[in-house]
C-alpha cells in the first residue's frame, strides 16, 4: 500500500478534485449572458454594456472577472485589461491565503510548481498584468512583475524569460513595447 502521506502523493490528491473549469463557478443566468456577450462580440458597445451587467450582477466571481480581463484585453485596452488580471490574482491571493501584495509572495507560500488551478492562474494574472503594463509603456513594473513570475515558475513554464526578451530584446518582436535607442528600426525618419 502506497504511503498516502508523503507530500507529492497527498499533493496528487487534492489537485484532482480541484474545480478547473471557472465557468462552472459562475451563476448559472451568467452563462446565458455570456453567450449573448459572444453573440454581439463584433458589436463593441453592446458586448460591453453585457460585460459591465455581469460585472455589477457578479463581481466577486473569479470567472466574471476573467471574462472581464479577457473583454478588455481583446479590445486592446490595457489599462482595463491590466485593472481586471489583479482583481482575478486578488480573488486567487484570498483563496490562496497569500498576502494582498503580490511583491509580497514567496515561492514557500504556496505550491506553484505542481501548476494545480488555481495557482497556475495566480501565476497567469500576474503574467497577464505585466504584459499589459508593457502595453501601457510602463516598464519598470511590468519588468518588476515578470521578475516575480520568474521567481515562482524557475522552470519557465509560463514562458516570462521569453516575454522579458520580447519587451526588452533588440527589436521588441511585438513591435509594442519598450522603447529602444534604435526604436525607429521599422521606418525611417524621412518619411
Amino acid at each position: 500500500m502506497p504511503d498516502l502521506t508523503s507530500e507529492p502523493q497527498q499533493s496528487a490528491r487534492i489537485y484532482r478534485f480541484e474545480p478547473y473549469n471557472f465557468q462552472n463557478n459562475m451563476p448559472p443566468q451568467m452563462r446565458d449572458k455570456l453567450k449573448e456577450i459572444f453573440a454581439h462580440w463584433s458589436e463593441s458597445e453592446k458586448a460591453e454594456t453585457l460585460v459591465r451587467e455581469i460585472i455589477d450582477e457578479a463581481p466577486d466571481t473569479l470567472g466574471v472577472r476573467i471574462v472581464a480581463y479577457r473583454f478588455y484585453f481583446y479590445r486592446r485596452r490595457s489599462l482595463e485589461a491590466a485593472h481586471w488580471a489583479m482583481a482575478c490574482l486578488e480573488w486567487l491571493s484570498k483563496r490562496l491565503d497569500l498576502p494582498a501584495d503580490w511583491r509580497q509572495v514567496t515561492p514557500e507560500m504556496a505550491d506553484f510548481r505542481h501548476w494545480h488551478a488555481y495557482t497556475r492562474l495566480w501565476l497567469q494574472s500576474l503574467t497577464a498584468y505585466a504584459y499589459n503594463m508593457a502595453r501601457l509603456n510602463r516598464e519598470e513594473e511590468s519588468l518588476v512583475a515578470l521578475d516575480k513570475v520568474e521567481e515562482l515558475d524557475p522552470e519557465g513554464k509560463l514562458g516570462a524569460p521569453r516575454l522579458r526578451q520580447v519587451f526588452s530584446g533588440p527589436r521588441g518582436d511585438a513591435g509594442m513595447l519598450f522603447p529602444k535607442e534604435f526604436d525607429n528600426w521599422r521606418f525611417s525618419k524621412e518619411l
